[in-house]
This record gives C-alpha cells, structure tokens and sequence, in this order.
C-alpha cells in the first residue's frame, strides 16, 4: 500500500519543495529519513548530511513505527489524503557531566553559596562544595 505525504519543516535551512509524494505506507523513521535527504541533496552539503538525523511527526506525534501503523492509531480515514509530516532536527541527549552518588533517590536538592546540599529518601543529607568533595 501507498500513501501520499507532503515533507514540512520550520527549519528554513532543511526546507523542501511543497511537492506531493507517494510512498510506501510501511515507510519507518530511517526510511523516511532516506527519503528527505535525497531530497535535501541539491541544496545541503553531502558532509553535513551525513551530520544531521531527523524525527518526524505526523498528526503532532513523533513517528516511532511504520507511517501506516502510526496513522491507524490516530485516525484511520487519513490513509485516503495527503499526509504532512513535520521534519525536526534531532539531537542527542544530554550526557552527564558530574555525578553526585546516592546510595537511594534524591529527594530535594538546594545549593547554599559554593555547597550543595541534598537529602535521600533513605533520610539522609548529604554536602558537597562546589569541587564535588563530600564534606
């Protein structure tokens, strides 16, 4: 089965033309992503392609299965018309930098000048300074 879906962005840099494509329904995420950049290869460097990834979302979901599957769950009579996606660039979470070690859950966590102070369901609190030393 096909669908018919339209690529939109708010990113001005990774725009596309406001064409109509046929597609197959089964599309996932990478697919769709294959798609978008050869469309963006005219205008987009093939170095910062191979940089960027995007998300998609269609009926302001984030696609996380085949188009078709993602659909059925929002509104099956959209199978029949043209579907917009929305395009995101999407990045990384953040990876952590510093780790201050609980033996239980944080429960609240205050910083009082250059310490932090943190108490633990395990009723406990627990001091550091600003250079992550225990006190």
């Amino acid at each position: 089965m096909s669908i018919q879906v339209k690529f939109q962005t708010k990113l001005d840099k990774y725009s596309v033309p406001d064409t109509t494509l046929v597609i197959p329904s089964s599309s996932t995420n990478s697919q769709l992503e294959a798609i978008l950049k050869g469309l963006l290869k005219s205008t987009v460097s093939s170095t910062e392609l191979s940089r960027i990834s995007f998300d998609f979302l269609c009926i302001n979901k984030l696609i996380r299965s085949s188009l078709e599957e993602h659909i059925r769950e929002k509104d099956e009579s959209l199978l029949e018309s043209i579907i917009s996606i929305e395009y995101i660039e999407k990045f990384q979470g953040p990876q952590p930098e510093d780790a201050l070690m609980h033996d239980d859950w944080v429960s609240a966590c205050r910083s009082l000048g250059d310490s932090i102070l943190v108490a633990s369901y395990d009723t406990n609190l627990h001091l550091w300074n600003n250079s992550y030393k225990k006190l």
